[in-house]
C-alpha cells in the first residue's frame, strides 16, 4: 500500500478531502494556499493548476481586510505570471482587478498598499510589454517598500524585477536584484526561499560569463546560500512537490 504523506495543514489525505468537499471558505483558502507556496518558490505548474481551483469559488473574503489584501495581491501576481506564460485574456483581466483592488486600499492607506499597488502596475507593464514603465515601477515599488519598512515587500520586488530584467536581456541588471532579493529575504527571516532566490539564480546564470555558477555575485554583494535549501512541500496525495527548477535549463519568468 502507498505511504500516506503527512499534509502540512495538520491532517491527513482523507480529512483533507471532506473538509474540502464540505467547506467552500476552507477549500478556497487551502487552494490559495497552494497557490501561494507554489508562487514563491517558483513551481509554475502546481501554481496555475492551485489558480486554477482558487479562482474556482465565488466567496466573500471580507472576514478580514488582512486577509483580504494577500489573497488579491498574491492572486494578482499569478494572474500576470499565468497570462505572461498563456497569453489568456481571463488571467491579465484578473490581475488587473486586483491591481485596481489595491489602488483603491492605497488611496486609504499609502503606507500599507502603495507598494503592493505599484509591483502588481509592475507586473501588469511587463506583461504588457511596456518595458520602460515596468522598469519605473519595480523602482517604485522597491524604493516605496523600503521606506515603508516592508522587508518582505522589497524582497519580492527584488526578485520579480530580476526575472523582469532577465527575460528582456538586461542579465547584470537582473542579477543585482537577485542579490538584493537573496539578502533581503535572508534579513527578513525566510532563510529556505533566500536560498531558493540562489538557487534559481544559479540555473538561469549557469550558462552565463558574468557569474561564476558555484557563487554568482555582482561586486561587493554575492548571493549567498543560507543553510542546505528550500523545502519539499508535499500536500496528502503527494503530487505538490515545490521545485526550484535549480538544475533544469527551462526556466519560467
Amino acid at each position: 500500500d502507498k505511504e500516506e504523506t503527512p499534509s502540512p495543514f495538520g491532517f491527513d489525505g482523507p480529512v483533507e478531502d471532506v473538509l474540502i468537499s464540505s467547506n467552500p471558505s476552507a477549500a478556497m483558502i487551502f487552494h490559495f494556499n497552494k497557490m501561494y507556496v507554489s508562487f514563491m518558490y517558483r513551481d509554475y505548474y502546481g501554481m496555475a493548476s492551485a489558480a486554477e481551483e482558487y479562482f474556482g469559488y465565488k466567496l466573500d473574503v471580507w472576514t478580514l481586510l488582512n486577509i483580504a489584501c494577500v489573497q488579491t495581491y498574491i492572486s494578482g501576481l499569478v494572474s500576470f505570471w499565468i497570462f505572461r506564460q498563456t497569453s489568456d485574456c481571463k488571467w491579465f483581466e484578473r490581475g488587473n482587478r486586483s491591481k485596481a483592488a489595491m489602488r483603491h486600499w492605497a488611496e486609504s492607506s499609502q503606507w500599507n498598499f502603495l507598494q503592493k499597488y505599484h509591483l502588481l502596475e509592475a507586473e501588469e507593464n511587463f506583461s504588457n510589454r511596456q518595458y520602460e514603465a515596468a522598469r519605473q515601477s519595480y523602482h517604485n515599488a522597491i524604493q516605496l517598500s523600503k521606506n515603508h519598512k516592508f522587508l518582505n515587500d522589497e524582497a519580492l520586488s527584488c526578485e520579480l524585477a530580476g526575472y523582469f530584467f532577465f527575460e528582456i536581456g538586461k542579465k547584470t541588471e537582473a542579477l543585482e536584484y537577485f542579490t538584493r532579493a537573496n539578502s533581503k529575504y535572508h534579513e527578513w527571516g525566510a532563510t529556505a526561499k533566500a536560498t531558493s532566490v540562489y538557487e534559481c539564480a544559479e540555473a538561469i546564470f549557469k550558462d552565463s560569463s558574468i557569474c561564476n555558477r558555484s557563487s554568482p555575485q555582482v561586486g561587493e554583494h554575492p548571493i549567498k546560500r543560507y543553510g542546505s535549501g528550500h523545502p519539499t512541500i508535499q500536500y496528502g496525495d503527494g503530487q505538490g512537490e515545490i521545485a526550484s527548477r535549480k538544475r533544469s535549463s527551462q526556466f519560467s519568468v
